[in-house]
C-alpha cells in the first residue's frame, strides 16, 4: 500500500479524479478544498508522502499555503509538487520560491500524474530535493504575481500626447533589450547588424513589440490606450494592470467569430458587463428567473413587446423598465447584473484567441447606473479553477455527441435520491435523443455547470454516450 497523499484544490471534480487515479496506484489519497483546511489536516496528522497543490484557490491560496507550511519546523520539508494550469506564468517563479519538488500542468492523464508523484517521493527519500526556504525569506505574494504577470511599465494618463511619448520610449527600451546582446556580441560592421536583426526579429517578438507599437497609432486623446491580441496577454493580465493602476474606461475583447464582451471599468473596479453575439446564457433576464425574480412568462411576454436588439447594451434598460413595471426590485436587478458580470468575466478569461482594446473615457449612461463595483481579482481566480475543469470536461464528450441514461446503473448505484436540483433536471433531459448541445440549451443554467454535471454523470456510468 502507497503512503498518504494531501490533495490540495478547490476544484472537487479536479479532486475526485486526482484521488480516483491515487487510489487506482495503491495510495491513500486526502482531500482538502483550500490551503487553510490542507494545513488544518496537516495540524490533526503530518504522516503524509507528498502534497499535490492547486495554485489558485479562494481563502488560502497555494504560495500563501507554502508560506505557512515552511513557517512550522515539524512540517516544513514536507514534499510539495504544483499542479499548475497549462501556460500559467507563475508556475516556474512559484517552484522556485517556495521550494515545490516538482510541477505538473493540467489538465494530466494518469500515467504522467503517477510518475511525477512516485518521482517526487523517491527524490525526496533520496535527498535530491531542492533546499526548502524559511517562510521569512519568501517573498510577498504580490511581488511574486505581480512582478511576473505585469504587461507594461507604462501608466496611462487621460493626455494622449503623454500617452504617445510614453509609449514611444517604452518601445525603444523593448526594442533595445532584445537587440543588445546580438549587437554587442556581433560587433559595429554593417553585415553584423543586419544579421542581428534578421535573427533576433522573429514573428514571435515581431508580435509582441507589435502589441507596444500599435499604441502609437492613435492619435486621439480618448481612442485605445491599449490593445492586443488575448493569444498574447491574456484578459486576466489586462484587468489586473487595470486594476493596479485604478483606470476608468472600457475594454472590449472580441473574438474571430464576431463574438464580444465589453468591460465597464472605474477605479479598476467592474462597473457592468456586456455582451454581443452569445447565446442567451449570458442575458440578465436568465440569471433573474433563476433567482426567482420573475416568471419565464413574464420576460417572454417583456421580450416579445419589446424585442433586444443584436447587442446586449440594453440590459440595465430592460431591468429598469421591469422595475417601472413593478415586476422585479432594485436590489433583484442589482443581483442578476452581478452574477452576469461575473458569468461574462469566467467567459472571457476562457478565450485563448482574439483581440482586446481598452478605451480610457467616461462610462456609459448604463454602467454609471449599475456601479456595480467589483474587484475583479477573486472573479478572475474562480475563472481559472473553471479553465482547468472546463479542460477535464472538453476530453469527455463533444458537444454533438447524444447521451443516454442508464436506468440500471442509475437504480443499482441509488444515486437519483441523492441528486441535488439542477443535477436531476440535467438527468431529466437526457433522454436518448437530445445532444450535449441541445441539453444545455433545455436546462436554465449556464453551459460550464451544466457540463460539469454531465462529466460527472459520465464519469461515474450514470449516463454513457452514443456508440
Amino acid at each position: 500500500m502507497g503512503g498518504r497523499i494531501l490533495v490540495v484544490d478547490d476544484s472537487s471534480t479536479i479532486r475526485k479524479v486526482v484521488s480516483s487515479i491515487l487510489e487506482r496506484n495503491a495510495f491513500r489519497p486526502v482531500e482538502a478544498k483550500d490551503g487553510q483546511f490542507a494545513l488544518e489536516e496537516l495540524e490533526r496528522d503530518p504522516e503524509f508522502e507528498l502534497i499535490l497543490l492547486d495554485f489558485v484557490m479562494p481563502r488560502m491560496n497555494g504560495y500563501q499555503f507554502c508560506r505557512e507550511l515552511r513557517a512550522k519546523p515539524d512540517l516544513k520539508n514536507l514534499p510539495v509538487v504544483l499542479m499548475s494550469a497549462k501556460g500559467d506564468k507563475i508556475r516556474g517563479q512559484f517552484v522556485q520560491q517556495t521550494g515545490a519538488i516538482d510541477a505538473i500542468t493540467k489538465p494530466f492523464d494518469a500515467r504522467g500524474l503517477i510518475a511525477v508523484v512516485e518521482g517526487a517521493i523517491h527524490k525526496h527519500k533520496e535527498g535530491r530535493a531542492r533546499p526548502v526556504p524559511d517562510a521569512e525569506t519568501m517573498l510577498e505574494e504580490d511581488d511574486v504575481v505581480l512582478d511576473s504577470i505585469r504587461p507594461s511599465s507604462l501608466s496611462w494618463t487621460r493626455d494622449g500626447n503623454v500617452n504617445r511619448v510614453r509609449v514611444a520610449m517604452d518601445f525603444a527600451d523593448a526594442l533595445a533589450d532584445l537587440l543588445r546582446p546580438e549587437l554587442m556580441a556581433a560587433g559595429a560592421d554593417e553585415r553584423s547588424y543586419q544579421m542581428a536583426f534578421q535573427r533576433m526579429l522573429t514573428p514571435d517578438t515581431v508580435a509582441q513589440l507589435g502589441q507596444t507599437l500599435s499604441s502609437l497609432i492613435d492619435n486621439g486623446q480618448n481612442s485605445d490606450a491599449l490593445t492586443g491580441n488575448v493569444s498574447v496577454i491574456s484578459i486576466a493580465e489586462i484587468l489586473q494592470l487595470l486594476s493596479l493602476q485604478r483606470q476608468t474606461g472600457s475594454l472590449m475583447v472580441r473574438t474571430r467569430k464576431g463574438a464580444s464582451i465589453m468591460l465597464f471599468i472605474k477605479d479598476g473596479h467592474l462597473s457592468l458587463a456586456t455582451s454581443s453575439g452569445l447565446h442567451g446564457e449570458f442575458r440578465v433576464g436568465r440569471y433573474l428567473v433563476q433567482d426567482g425574480a420573475l416568471k419565464e412568462s413574464e420576460l417572454t411576454e417583456y421580450l416579445e413587446q419589446n424585442p433586444p436588439s443584436g447587442s446586449q447594451s440594453r440590459t440595465s434598460l430592460i431591468g429598469q423598465a421591469l422595475i417601472e413595471r413593478g415586476i422585479i426590485t432594485e436590489d433583484q436587478l442589482r443581483k442578476g447584473l452581478k452574477r452576469q458580470a461575473n458569468e461574462l468575466i469566467y467567459e472571457v478569461v476562457r478565450w485563448n484567441s482574439g483581440r482586446f482594446s481598452f478605451k480610457i473615457d467616461d462610462l456609459s449612461e448604463a454602467a454609471k447606473s449599475a456601479d456595480l463595483s467589483l474587484p475583479t481579482g477573486h472573479i478572475v481566480m474562480e475563472g481559472f479553477r473553471r479553465v482547468d475543469e472546463w479542460r477535464l470536461i472538453e476530453g469527455s464528450f463533444d458537444f454533438e455527441n447524444v447521451l443516454y441514461q442508464d436506468p440500471m446503473a442509475i437504480e443499482r448505484m441509488g444515486k437519483q435520491g441523492e441528486l441535488t436540483k439542477l443535477e436531476a433536471t440535467v438527468l431529466s433531459a437526457i433522454d436518448g435523443e437530445r445532444t450535449v448541445r441541445e441539453i444545455v440549451a433545455e436546462v436554465h443554467a449556464s453551459s460550464f455547470d451544466v457540463c460539469k454535471i454531465l462529466y460527472q454523470f459520465v464519469n461515474s456510468r450514470l449516463v454513457r454516450i452514443e456508440g
